[in-house]
């Protein structure tokens, strides 16, 4: 699977809200190191990433969420590490009171060639 596909894969997980298919994405080789830093919060380590930011944060607050990329470019550093940027917007509802929610901006995502691409690092802000 090419980056860019793993890029969508990491949409979709975030849509379904699938913890298998979030976790296929993820390093397996450095796992307490991953980092994930969203919008006025840090998630350090896998674990936080899964349960505090996917499950905790995304599950626990929308019914429905759609994250939808726009533009995505790869950039090769060596055979080693790859760079995933894209600009983003989302459609949420709310659970606790069915209201639409959204925001846009910037996405970069850091992937790793272990036996396959791995994320090792994410970070989106808005715009």
């Amino acid at each position: 699977m090419t980056i860019r596909e793993k890029v969508l894969s990491y949409c979709e997980a975030v849509h379904t809200q699938d913890p298998v298919i979030f976790d296929s994405l993820w390093s397996k080789e450095n796992r307490e190191n991953c980092i994930l830093i969203s919008v006025g919060k840090i998630f350090s380590g896998y674990d936080s990433i899964l349960y505090d930011f996917l499950l905790g944060g995304i599950q626990a607050t929308y019914k429905s969420i759609e994250l939808i990329p726009e533009d995505i470019t790869v950039t090769y550093q060596d055979p080693e590490y790859a760079i995933a940027t894209f600009r983003y917007h989302t459609e949420c509802i709310r659970k606790e009171d069915g209201s639409p929610f959204g925001i846009s901006g910037v996405e970069t995502q850091i992937w790793k060639h272990e036996d396959e691409w791995r994320m090792i690092h994410l970070h989106y802000s808005k715009v």
